[in-house]
């Protein structure tokens, strides 16, 4: 019996210094370990980092092409509306004093009342108003589009259609599409024309721009 305790003892010895060689090990390996982690967190944080920072850049990129876009949107805007007045300006100055004087807005009753429009770039409008046997053959009303000139003193108006379109053609076909009229007179308030091939007096009368709006309005 007392030969079995030293045996014990040095068991018990044998274990205790595993135990302390185990936690040795363990202390080493703990620092490492701590070690690795920091750095991959360090890591981490850097990559988070630059990838904040390549989307702020992304997005500032995004905000300044838009901001471009928007920019240059509006110059091209603007340089349309100068282009336009230039253009518009332009064709004013190579009309006669005759042909500024006859554009806007005329009226007469010929035949039906009639509404002409003449533009600065040669294109033109007349509206008639038929009633009658005329309205009921025709229509009431028919709308020509026009391209007028002027040479020599007379006034040239061709039409190149209009609507209702089965209709303007009908009377184009009868009565022509073209008429040449001597400028007699052209003032503020009235245009007097004379076609020499039908002997024909027609005698226009300003439309002012508020009797125009009013006119389209009840239309």
């Amino acid at each position: 019996m007392d030969q079995s305790s030293p045996s014990g003892n040095s068991c018990e010895g044998v274990t205790i210094q595993m135990k302390r060689k185990n936690s040795s090990k363990l202390s080493e390996e703990r620092p490492g370990r701590s070690i690795c982690l920091l750095v991959g967190l360090v890591e981490l944080a850097t990559i988070l980092t630059i990838a904040a920072g390549v989307l702020t850049d992304a997005s500032r990129s995004r905000v300044s092409f838009v901001s471009d876009i928007s920019t240059d949107a509006t110059s091209n805007a603007s340089a349309e509306e100068s282009s336009s007045s230039i253009a518009t300006d332009c064709t004013l100055e190579r009309l006669s004093d005759v042909e500024r004087s006859m554009l806007e807005t005329w009226e007469d009753d010929y035949k039906g009342h009639r509404t002409l429009t003449l533009n600065a770039d040669g294109t033109g409008t007349m509206v008639v108003e038929l009633d009658g046997l005329a309205a009921t053959l025709f229509a009431e009303t028919l709308t020509f589009r026009e391209e007028w000139t002027v040479a020599d003193g007379k006034v040239t108006m061709k039409a190149t259609g209009g609507e209702p379109a089965g209709k303007v053609q009908l009377l184009l076909s009868l009565y022509g599409d073209s008429s040449t009229q001597r400028i007699i007179e052209v003032t503020s308030e009235r245009m007097i024309l004379f076609e020499e091939s039908s002997g024909t007096r027609f005698e226009w009368r300003r439309v002012r721009a508020s009797e125009s709006e009013l006119s389209n309005d009840q239309n």
